[in-house]
């Protein structure tokens, strides 16, 4: 990896860093599956990331056309919308955030909260026939991953 592709993430996790009580973040290698069961079991987006609890979005990726304030308050937008959907395990072979940014996903970014906690978020295309826009993956600093899906935009 450049130097230059490494500045932003180098740059968001000395952010991350200050805002959490200079702790270090690990959000590029998620743990091995916990033998107790999915960790966020049975919980809802908004109970383990309250959208109203980030502090700063820092936007990694974007492939889209959009400036990057309308790509960062549709990101906002998409986890308000899926406030209500519950969290389930990953799939094998869904990426993960912040691993080398494959071409899978539209946004990668980090959430540093307001209680000083620190997650990654990969959001990708919903896959053919699926009735959401899109599914995003979220990890946070002790490795634990759940996936969700984004509903469609309503017309109108």
């Amino acid at each position: 990896m450049s130097v230059r592709a490494c500045s932003p993430l180098l740059a968001v996790l000395g952010m991350a860093a200050a805002g959490a009580g200079a702790a270090d973040v690990d959000l590029a290698k998620a743990l091995p599956a916990d033998r107790a069961g999915f960790a966020w079991q049975g919980r809802t987006l908004a109970q383990v990331l309250p959208v109203e609890g980030i502090e700063r979005l820092v936007l990694l990726k974007a492939v889209t056309s959009a400036p990057a304030g309308l790509d960062m308050r549709n990101l906002r937008r998409m986890l308000h919308d899926a406030a209500a959907m519950p969290l389930q395990a990953p799939v094998q072979g869904e990426r993960q955030p912040l691993q080398a940014g494959g071409p899978d996903t539209v946004w990668e970014a980090v959430l540093l909260m307001r209680d000083g906690g620190v997650f990654g978020l990969a959001v990708r295309p919903g896959q053919d026939g699926q009735a959401h826009r899109h599914r995003a993956c979220l990890t946070d600093a002790s490795g634990r991953r759940g996936c969700f899906d984004i509903p469609g935009q309503a017309p109108g």
